[in-house]
């Protein structure tokens, strides 16, 4: 038995440091996850391991993971795909880590760091300050003051603890930036500046997914993954894929082009870096860019209508869709910049000016990729946004995460470790391991501690037509609201689309008000963490959520006694990514729909379930009101994939019978 072990050992058995606590509540998953994450981190090797909600991961990873780095003076980086999670990683968990372990009185620094756009940067303020008359108009000088008096005050310079709403062109002035803000450049005075030194320093680190998987993109190091002798520690692992593609990806949008071109000089308003020059040549050069970026992305917008007119989501199979009346524009005008630069004698200036021609420059090379469709391995697509502001974003990401991915992360001499409360298939890791190329790595699935027999029921109901059948939509409001009345309210009601939400919210709110039950509906400009906190208070509440809710809502207690899930959670196969997936996965040999869309629905049914047991004293049932997973033969993979608790077949007049279900493969 090692050291570590026996630490372990001393914190998580029954009388170990953990039962001081009057709380404390012995759960032998949690030390048996310890366990085995210490064994890989000792070991140098990887590990996929499903931990289900209640066994208490958090501190099943953290403490080893302290233990080992403080031991072996390596760097333990924690991500997140959630700020919830991350802070409560930050204020609750990592306290009580530390509390429960020997650091010989040493303090240990945990730190957290995100991506440098949400840190002021002292010097760029300056800058701003000094310029603002040629930069801002009066109401956003005014809210430039505002941020000096906020700088003084604020420890991390972290946009999110700004105590006021700001506009997005004034922070994209003042917040560090590749070129403008650098250690040369800003010293320590600069947040960010501030902000990467304690991470390069801390034993621990915190950040989320998307930041690490955008820094991994850019490290050219075979032997670590972010800072030298590193270890990385997944949570919430189960959104991985899909932010690895987005992290490792690219995307280039009109406003981006219009704001690097803006800073420089913005025609309209006169004001920007270059509105001083009397040197006209330039300022025509900024205008120029403008009508070209302009024209280019209305362009590209248009083609995108005509090849899929009811979306606003678009493949782009073919290369050269437009012509390229972004490139030459664009070079003409960094030309100009440098031109510019060479002959600036101010280090502050030069340093903006460079910067602003970066931001050209990238977006010429990014466009150029764009139209060529330039690697193989990605999937293109146009994203069109409708509103105030009609803005055209090309995107691109890999089709195959597990080959993009997989070689980067799974490394010899290192460890890996991935745990969510969510990660397995019929039983098994496997259809994880493939999509991220993790197909040799040891595996563990925990039992949960929780007595579902006794605390949960799932109900399916026999009568309701399939999704299909346009009588579905006709008799869904009425198998709602009797579900309802089943637990009188106290409901999470889970939907996949946004018009139907919206169209039994309408149908329903009277009549549930008239039972004295309060309609909460996810809705654009409400915020989900206003929602949550009035469902919680609200005991005669139901609350109709989409996407983000099926996920990362934690309501224990008699505020939430009923999940209802309107339809099986299959993704729609037209989004291009998931279309190229399916492509290639056919191309390969395999079945579209049972090797990736089936595993994918199950995957997401999990964490919507999951929603309803958050403690061993919870009760509640889950209805799924989507008579396929009756009806349809790979039902039983959803069925076999739930907690193994009492479930019971409803009827259109209300009555139920209890089934019996085969947990094995038929």
């Amino acid at each position: 038995m090692t050291d570590l072990i026996k630490q372990l050992d001393t914190i998580f058995s029954h009388n170990g440091k953990m039962s001081e606590n009057p709380n404390f509540e012995h759960r032998p998953q949690q030390g048996e996850m310890a366990r085995a994450v210490a064994g890989a981190l000792e070991s140098r090797s990887h590990l996929l391991i499903e931990a289900p909600t209640g066994v208490g991961k958090s501190l099943a990873y953290l403490i080893p993971a302290i233990l080992y780095a403080l031991a072996q003076k390596r760097k333990a980086i924690i991500s997140t795909h959630t700020k919830n999670l991350q802070e409560q990683l930050l204020r609750k968990d990592i306290t009580l880590a530390l509390s429960l372990i020997d650091k010989n009185d040493k303090q240990v620094d945990v730190a957290s760091f995100k991506g440098r756009r949400n840190y002021l940067c002292t010097t760029r303020l300056r800058h701003a300050m000094s310029r603002q008359s040629q930069l801002f108009e009066d109401a956003e000088s005014d809210e430039l003051k505002q941020i000096v008096a906020w700088a003084r005050e604020t420890k991390d310079g972290d946009i999110e603890s700004l105590p006021f709403t700001l506009r997005t062109n004034i922070w994209q002035q003042v917040c560090s930036e590749k070129g403008a803000c650098s250690r040369q450049i800003c010293g320590q005075a600069c947040f960010f500046q501030r902000a990467r030194e304690r991470a390069r320093k801390a034993p621990v680190l915190i950040m989320n997914h998307a930041l690490f998987f955008t820094l991994l993109a850019l490290q050219s190091s075979e032997d670590y993954y972010l800072f030298p002798d590193d270890f990385v520690i997944f949570d919430e692992a189960h959104t991985l894929e899909n932010v690895a593609g987005i992290g490792i990806g690219k995307n280039l949008s009109k406003t981006q082009v219009l704001f690097a071109v803006h800073r420089l000089f913005n025609p309209k308003t006169g004001r920007g870096l270059l509105s001083k020059l009397r040197k006209k040549s330039i300022l025509e050069l900024c205008e120029r860019v403008e009508r070209s970026a302009e024209g280019f992305f209305d362009e590209i917008g248009s083609v995108a209508k005509i090849l899929k007119p009811s979306s606003n989501v678009v493949r782009i199979t073919t290369p050269h869709v437009v012509a390229n009346t972004l490139e030459f524009p664009l070079r003409d005008l960094q030309e100009a910049v440098q031109q510019l630069e060479e002959g600036e004698k101010t280090k502050i200036n030069k340093e903006e000016l460079v910067a602003s021609r970066r931001l050209l420059w990238e977006a010429e090379v990014l466009s150029k990729e764009f139209l060529e469709r330039a690697n193989i391995n990605f999937t293109y697509w146009v994203e069109l946004h409708t509103g105030r502001i009609r803005n055209v974003t090309l995107c691109a990401s890999p089709t195959d995460v597990a080959e993009a991915v997989g070689p980067k992360l799974f490394r010899e001499k290192t460890s890996v470790i991935m745990t969510s409360a969510t990660l397995s298939v019929k039983g098994t890791l496997e259809y994880f391991q493939h999509r991220l190329g993790a197909q040799h790595v040891r595996t563990q699935i925990l039992d949960s501690p929780f007595d579902f027999q006794r605390q949960m029921r799932i109900v399916l109901a026999k009568d309701i037509p399939p999704p299909d059948d346009p009588e579905y939509g006709v008799e869904l409001s009425d198998w709602i609201y009797r579900s309802i009345a089943r637990s009188q309210g106290k409901a999470l009601v889970l939907f996949t689309s946004s018009a139907l939400l919206k169209r039994i919210a309408e149908e329903l709110r009277e009549r549930l008000e008239n039972d004295g039950i309060t309609l909460l509906t996810q809705e654009r400009g409400v915020s989900r963490h206003a929602l949550l906190e009035a469902f919680k208070k609200d005991v005669h509440s139901v609350l109709f959520g989409l996407d983000s809710f099926w996920m990362g809502v934690d309501v224990p207690g008699e505020a939430l006694e009923h999940v209802i899930i309107t339809r099986l959670p299959f993704a729609v196969p037209d989004h291009p990514l998931t279309e190229s997936r399916m492509e290639l996965l056919a191309k390969r040999g395999g079945h579209a729909f049972l090797d990736y869309q089936l595993p994918e629905a199950v995957l997401k049914l999990r964490q919507g379930v999951g929603r309803l047991i958050r403690s061993k004293t919870d009760t509640g049932m889950v209805t799924i009101l989507d008579s396929r997973i009756l009806s349809k033969q790979y039902g039983y993979v959803f069925v076999r994939s739930l907690p193994p608790c009492r479930v019971e077949m409803l009827y259109a007049n209300g009555e139920t019978i209890e089934m019996e279900v085969e947990r094995q493969d038929p």
